[in-house]
This record gives structure tokens, sequence and C-alpha cells, in this order.
């Protein structure tokens, strides 16, 4: 290539690259009357939208649920304001978008007419004229908890009842004596016996531990939108009840229980040939007998016992079958009228609401009169009750209150929980065959307790 040419394209590519340059600021110029920086400019307009249109009005409990329909035409209303002021004289302020047809306005107090300002409101902040309304909620559920509130003396404590049908959140407080000085007593709330509400089945709390002396006690409910209810004021005398001493509580060997590391055939182990009655329970091994229910040890992997199998040694799996009832007998060495008792499972997480843990089970009891106690069951002994656990919501999505009540506070009151209304839940009795018959998990071939806690009035001690 001579140097002419050379000359020649060079020239020819700096003409198009000058003409690419000009094309692209003229491009530029064009877009930059709209835009800043390659970004779109938002258009804003100072025109307010058109008041929104009431349709209906539904009263709920506690709220005002508000239908409407917004100005036609206008696609650039981006949400809807409603607001009232409440009784402490602050705003209370609820919003919805544009592609909501009501508004449900919370935290109203009784039953009188209240004022709501609703307006809707535009892309660019604009606001319209508001819409008044006019209506009256029904009942609060704080209110509606109070009015239907039932409080009774029980063992330790008070039993409170509340109705909440719609699962509302709230909280009740209590109130108990305190003497400021001498001659001169006042109800104080006591911090660490607050009771949180928040579904429809769950309505009721035991209020422990106080002595079986008449006293008095306040309740009144609040919610998180600050309302708060008047003091229902009452005196009652909690029924005596006593922490069970695990101390006391010593098995026997009357059903002949039997310690060993595996699963034991029903037909040869199961059965007392002299009496007809189911054996005790076998096993794991010495360090997981019954003494370990009552060691006061919550935390630990004691009481394991095998649920005997039927036709364990018939070589056709198919038919081997788990007995489910699976006993552990005790002498108490006290005279006692149960109250409640409460069962704390193996605290590892696979233990929550499955596998070996007991589901269902019942306490019997007998004393020293019941001269053929150890030669005639069930014909002789009472049926004190029969309780089954709860189940969580969804096993695979456990909550923290769920596992907390499991593995901390799986509580059975012995006349309320009972589920067998051939129980005597008020019987005494010094001798307890506790039975178990159901695991979390059935096809399980063993029952796991970690500690077996009981409260009642003691009559008398052996």
């Amino acid at each position: 290539m001579n140097m002419g040419t050379h000359k020649k394209n060079y020239k020819m590519r700096k003409n198009i690259s000058s003409l690419l340059i000009l094309i692209i600021s003229t491009l530029l110029m064009i877009t930059c009357t709209d835009s800043y920086m390659g970004i779109e400019q938002v258009k804003t307009s100072s025109v307010k939208p058109e008041k929104i249109t009431i349709k209906e009005v539904v009263p709920k409990s506690g709220a005002l649920e508000i239908h409407f329909t917004l100005p036609k035409g206008n696609p650039d209303i981006s949400q809807v304001v409603a607001s009232y002021i409440n009784k402490q004289g602050e705003k209370m302020e609820f919003k919805v978008s544009r592609y909501s047809s009501f508004i449900l306005v919370e935290g109203f107090i009784g039953t009188s007419e209240r004022t709501v300002e609703l307006a809707c409101i535009d892309n660019s902040g604009n606001q319209s004229e508001t819409t008044v309304v006019k209506a009256a909620p029904l009942i609060s559920p704080v209110e509606l908890a109070l009015q239907t509130m039932k409080i009774e003396p029980a063992f330790g404590g008070i039993k409170v009842e509340w109705e909440n049908p719609q699962g509302n959140p709230f909280v009740i407080h209590v109130l108990t004596a305190d003497t400021l000085q001498k001659g001169i007593v006042s109800l104080e709330e006591d911090l660490k016996q607050v009771i949180y509400s928040r579904d429809s089945t769950n309505t009721f709390a035991y209020i422990r531990p106080y002595a079986a002396i008449k006293q008095d006690f306040g309740f009144y409910v609040s919610d998180k939108w600050k309302n708060k209810t008047d003091t229902l004021i009452g005196s009652f005398t909690p029924f005596k009840e006593e922490l069970i001493d695990f101390n006391l509580v010593e098995p026997v060997t009357y059903f002949n229980p039997t310690y060993y590391g595996g699963s034991r055939d029903y037909d040869t182990y199961a059965i007392n040939p002299a009496t007809g009655i189911q054996n005790d329970g076998n096993c794991h091994g010495s360090n997981f007998g019954p003494h370990k229910m009552f060691n006061g040890v919550i935390t630990a992997n004691d009481y394991y016992v095998y649920k005997f199998v039927r036709n364990l040694t018939d070589p056709d799996k198919s038919k081997q079958e788990l007995e489910q009832n699976a006993y552990a007998t005790f002498d108490l060495h006290m005279e006692v009228r149960l109250s409640r008792v409460k069962i704390y499972p193996r605290p590892s997480s696979s233990y929550t609401y499955n596998r070996s843990s007991v589901k269902r089970f019942r306490i019997w009891g007998t004393n020293d009169a019941n001269t053929e106690k150890w030669a005639k069951f069930p014909e002789t002994w009472t049926l004190i009750g029969e309780y089954v656990g709860k189940e969580p919501v969804s096993r695979d999505n456990l909550t923290a209150e769920e596992i907390e009540y499991f593995n901390y506070n799986q509580e059975y009151t012995i006349s309320e929980d009972n589920v067998n209304p051939e129980a005597q839940t008020t019987a005494t009795f010094r001798y307890m065959r506790l039975q178990l018959m159901e695991s979390y998990n059935p096809v399980i071939s063993y029952y796991t307790i970690n500690e077996f806690e009981m409260f009642g009035d003691i009559q008398q001690y052996y």
C-alpha cells in the first residue's frame, strides 16, 4: 500500500467516526429533554384526585370493614388511607393499595358511633378530599374477654376462662394483693403472671402458685391498640396443692418388671400365668427403670421401656404386632388426691411430638384397703384418669411455642383434661399404676419419659 492510499483510508475512517459522534450527540440531546443521566424522570402533577365512594360498612369486633370504590378514570391513584382519633387522643391510620376494595379499620373500644375519614392518594402524593364514615363497631375483643371472664379456685391457685371467638391477640393482666404498709393493702400487677391470648380454643389459664388462703385478685385486658378495660376484682381461696416429693416415690415389683435390652415376646413374658394380669414393662436396663421417672432430672435420657411384641418368634415378620400397653407401678408412700401431672420427654428434637414420647396414658390408683390389689387388676383398682397429648398444627413445622410447651410445660389437669367418663378423678390413693397406651409414633417399639412430675393434696404420709 502506498502513502497516498494510506492517507485516504485514514481520512475516511476519521469522517465515519465524526459522523457517529454527531449522531450519538443528537440522540442524547433529544432524549435529555425528558431524562437525566439516562434515567426517566417521574412526571408529577398538583391536581388532587376525586373523592372515593363508600359502598358498604360492615361492623366487626372492635373494627369497621369499609368497602369503597375509587374514582373512575384515574390510573395514578396509589393507595387509600383511613384514620380516626382514638380515646387517648392519638391519630390511628390504616392504608391499603389501589388494588384493594375494602379497608379494615381496627382498634375501637365501645359500641358507640365512631367517625372515620378516608382519602385516596395518587402517585404524585396528592390527597383527595376526605370522605367521612360514621358507624358503630361491635364489642371489642378485650371487652368481650372481660365480660365473659370466669374465675374460680383451682389447686395451688385460680383458673381463669374467657372467650376469644376470632382468635384476636390481647393480654390479660393479673393483679394480686400487695401490702404497702400496715393496714393498707392494694392490688398491684404481677408481671410474672401475664396471660397472652391469640386463639379461639385455648381460652383458659391457671395462675399459680398461691397459698390456700382467701385473697384478692384483679384482672384487666389490653391490646396492641392501647385499649384497656376496667378491672374485674374478686376474692378466692385456692385449693391446697403440693409438689409430690419424688424422693418418696418407689417402684414396686408385684407386677414382675424385667430388665433386658431388647423387645420380648408377649406370650412368653407379658402375662402372669398365676393372675392373668399383664406384667409391668421390660426396661432397657437398670439405668432406665421406673425409678428414673422420679429423680428430679428433666434433661436426661432416663426411663426406657419396651412394648411387648406378639408373635415375636414367628419367622414371618408380617405377623409380629406391638402391644401398645406398657405398665409401671409405684408406692407413693402417701395418700394423695392428684391435681395435675407434668411429663418431661427426652429433650432431643427427634422426640418432640414424635418417636417414643408418650401421647396417651392412664393413671390407676388404689390403697391398702384393697387386699387384692396385686392379684386383681383392673377390677379392684380405680381409674383416676386418661389423658391424651396435644398435636401441633404441623409436625413438620413446629413453632417455638409448641416446642417449649412439649418439652417443659406438658401439663395435664387431673379433672379437666381427663377424657374417660368412667374415671374417678377426685379419688385418693397410695399406689399408682401408670399405663402407657400410645406413643407419638406407634410403630416405635418402646416408650421414653424423662420425668413424671405430680402435684396434689396430700392426706397423709406412710
